[in-house]
């Protein structure tokens, strides 16, 4: 029954869920969705644009305002949270720059510790920017709800010459590492992040849902393996795969290609939020069964 006192409830909202099997997905798997929580660049954003053309396809954002008005939807991201906010309307709360700060409804708060670190976070961006003028590559500054920079992302996909971008990211790497900061980098790839202090998706994801008390029914989207250790917390992983990553090395319990991601969260709102492991455009992460086995 909808309880008239909790905004996101409904008729079909009664936290079911089963597995012929406890505790493992298989392809008989089915669960009822009461949080639906979501990466941004390369899960609901597509990978290919710029930061100020990023955007959510109009599809995935209709059928998004549909199911936020049933049940909350959540943003995970290290984008920064003035970036990511106005570009996801129809989340209720968000955790930005991989948990350094947060906001639930109208409250913004900060994970403590990191303004120590500041400084040094300036002066690595500045070095980053000096070492890696070269045409295509970005330096991403993230910054807080004081509009301080709190961390960046040097990012040379599309440089022009990928060889000096490789050698140059080396350098600024070793440069913040000196520095005591921390690097996210995921071997192969043409980015990395740099924070002020660790972070951890997963520990983002405990403390969103601890604070708007969600227990159950938690479906986590992302696309990399920065989204591991969220993928861990929710009740069922869905990795999305892109032209700049084909699933190796997620955690996650199924897959969707990043052009069906619309179709699928639209069968599952047809689905009145029921997921269902046979859903045509997902398949089964076959190296995670294994492991489990």
């Amino acid at each position: 029954m909808k309880d008239p006192t909790h905004p996101f409830s409904s008729d079909f909202d009664d936290g079911s869920s089963l597995c012929l099997e406890s505790g493992c997905k298989t392809k008989d798997f089915q669960m009822t969705v009461n949080c639906l929580v979501l990466d941004y660049d390369g899960t609901i954003s597509p990978l290919s644009l710029s930061r100020n053309k990023s955007r959510v396809p109009l599809e995935t954002q209709e059928v998004l305002q549909e199911i936020g008005k049933l049940i909350p939807i959540l943003i995970v991201t290290t984008k920064d949270l003035s970036f990511v906010e106005a570009r996801t309307p129809f989340a209720c709360a968000w955790s930005a720059v991989g948990g350094l700060e947060r906001k639930v409804g109208r409250v913004t708060q900060k994970r403590p510790g990191y303004e120590c670190k500041l400084r040094k976070v300036s002066v690595a961006i500045e070095y980053a920017k000096l070492n890696m003028n070269l045409a295509g590559v970005e330096v991403e500054e993230k910054r807080d709800m004081k509009h301080r920079s709190i961390a960046f992302c040097l990012d040379w996909r599309r440089a022009k010459d990928s060889v000096a971008a490789l050698k140059g990211a080396n350098a600024v790497a070793d440069y913040c590492e000196s520095l005591g900061l921390m690097l996210v980098r995921i071997e192969g790839q043409p980015f990395l992040d740099v924070y002020p202090m660790s972070v951890d998706k997963g520990a983002a994801l405990r403390e969103l849902l601890k604070e708007l008390k969600l227990k159950k029914g938690i479906l986590y989207m992302g696309d990399s393996e920065v989204d591991n250790p969220a993928f861990v917390v929710a009740d069922v992983g869905i990795g999305v795969v892109h032209g700049e990553n084909c699933g190796q090395g997620l955690v996650c319990d199924y897959f969707v290609r990043f052009e069906d991601v619309s179709a699928f969260l639209r069968r599952l709102l047809e689905n009145r939020l029921f997921f269902e492991s046979d859903f045509p455009m997902i398949w089964m992460n076959a190296k995670e069964r294994n492991s489990d086995a």
